[in-house]
């Protein structure tokens, strides 16, 4: 739709020309969501943010419980969660090494096998779930644990130095994007979400 002329002659002018400004800005805003690269593009139902975009990788630590926010904006189907392996776990015990996903309460609705094997080589991670989950709109949560002498290292995205509250900013503990929930060996059941400290650490995950 094109911009309304100012009228020649019109004074003052300054508050007509704001608002075109502002509508034009509103408009390129728009554009630029519309032509902006989604998870469906590339077969996914979610993820935290577009791997093509500045990405560094770090090693998990041992036994710690990461948990991702990922916001299902409308009703779908989850079979798998999805992530990267850049430099390849060695000597990970087995049995200790997992993915799932929660619900925003913090109960665990499936989880994948093991993944000791799968996360000793590097590459893109896809594990089933060993039920898909059928889901509402809303948060859900992917959580990831590894254990062992040198856990896998996995793409995150960078908080420019500020951490935690850059990247859980407007949130709490219950509902931060990025957060760990104590050592684990296995998933547990239930995690109290009020109970989790945020965390630093962007990391790139999916579901399909």
């Amino acid at each position: 739709m094109p911009l309304t002329p100012i009228p020649i002659g019109t004074t003052p002018w300054g508050a007509l020309l704001n608002g075109q400004i502002q509508d034009l800005d509103t408009r390129t805003i728009a554009l630029e969501a519309a032509n902006a690269t989604r998870p469906a593009d590339s077969s996914l139902k979610a993820w935290t943010f577009d791997p093509a975009t500045n990405l560094v990788a770090q090693v998990l630590t041992t036994g710690l419980l990461e948990m991702v926010k990922l916001p299902i904006r409308t009703a779908t189907t989850i079979t798998n969660i999805v992530a990267a392996i850049s430099t390849a776990g060695s000597g990970l015990t087995a049995g200790q090494n997992w993915a799932g996903l929660y619900s925003s309460a913090g109960t665990l609705l499936s989880q994948t096998a093991d993944q000791t094997t799968a996360w000793a080589s590097t590459g893109v991670k896809t594990m089933p779930l060993a039920a898909p989950q059928v889901v509402a709109a809303g948060s859900y949560f992917v959580a990831f644990v590894s254990n062992g002498t040198t856990p896998p290292q996995m793409p995150r995205g960078s908080s420019l130095g500020i951490g935690a509250d850059l990247l859980n900013i407007g949130l709490t503990a219950a509902t931060a994007r990025y957060a760990t929930a104590g050592t684990v060996t296995t998933l547990p059941s239930s995690v109290t979400m009020g109970s989790r400290t945020t965390a630093a650490r962007a990391w790139w995950v999916a579901v399909s």
